[in-house]
């Protein structure tokens, strides 16, 4: 007699999720000022001038500041505590201005920005001259769930250091690869050399080029963006003279590497 055949198991099929997409990503919302804290007299406390500021970059994800004494600086973080990552360049530790107004020596640009940094790097502008010394910062941290380079600066007002600041800032960038946003005063106009070249690399969130120095009627300030990004739109908040004497820049800008 044959022998009984073995039982057979019918396998259960496994069901393998189907991975989470990741979200849409939003449009990052970008901000950069010279706050003129070391040479505009507000008149304001502290504290009030601190309010006002908040009220101005509310709802921001990358908020680049130059000119910021370091009360300010200390006192915005402060503020922001949990909400924000900050850094701070001092790029000059004896500034009178600073101390009139303030109370505090320190001078410099920040860095604010939502979500976990990685990493930050600071570059010193040539200085042959021995003039005020400059600075860019740069932080790597997580937007829109991708990782991203933030970096600001203020380069010199004078002739014979602005064009080599910028085109001293990009021969630093020049081999970055990854997603990179700029914001800043480089006191030089678009039509000049050294913009020209970064706009071959970048785009500018404000292709109008608005004035943002009134008081010479130059577009001064800048966000420029890497291709990583699209659907880029700029707004200004209108000019606060009793505040700085530049205007805010602000835009959005969608990463297209989704």
């Amino acid at each position: 007699m044959p022998p009984e055949p073995a039982s057979v198991t019918t396998p259960v099929p496994v069901v393998t999720p189907e991975p989470e997409p990741e979200p849409a990503p939003e449009p990052l919302k970008l901000l950069t000022f010279n706050v003129c804290g070391g040479l505009c007299q507000t008149g304001f406390s502290l504290n009030t001038w601190t309010s006002i500021l908040l009220r101005q970059i509310e709802g921001a994800d990358a908020v680049f500041l130059q000119e910021v004494c370091g009360k300010q600086f200390d006192a915005l973080r402060a503020r922001l505590a949990g909400s924000y990552h900050a850094e701070y360049v001092v790029t000059v530790r004896e500034n009178r201005s600073c101390k009139r107004n303030w109370g505090d020596h320190r001078f410099g640009i920040a860095v604010f920005v939502k979500g976990p940094v990685i990493d930050r790097a600071v570059w010193a502008l040539p200085n042959p001259r021995h003039d005020e010394p400059r600075a860019l910062l740069c932080v790597d941290a997580v937007l829109t769930y991708r990782p991203t380079r933030l970096c600001t600066t203020h380069v010199d007002y004078k002739g014979h250091n602005r064009e080599m600041h910028v085109n001293y800032i990009d021969a630093v960038i020049r081999g970055w690869t990854g997603p990179l946003i700029i914001g800043g005063d480089l006191n030089l106009s678009p039509g000049t050399a050294p913009i020209r070249n970064l706009y071959r690399r970048f785009h500018e969130i404000d292709p109008m080029a608005r004035v943002t120095f009134p008081e010479q009627d130059l577009k001064i300030d800048y966000i420029l963006l890497s291709g990583h990004f699209t659907h880029r739109t700029a707004s200004g908040g209108g000019w606060l003279p009793w505040l700085s004497d530049h205007r805010i820049l602000r835009g959005t800008a969608t990463r297209a590497d989704f």
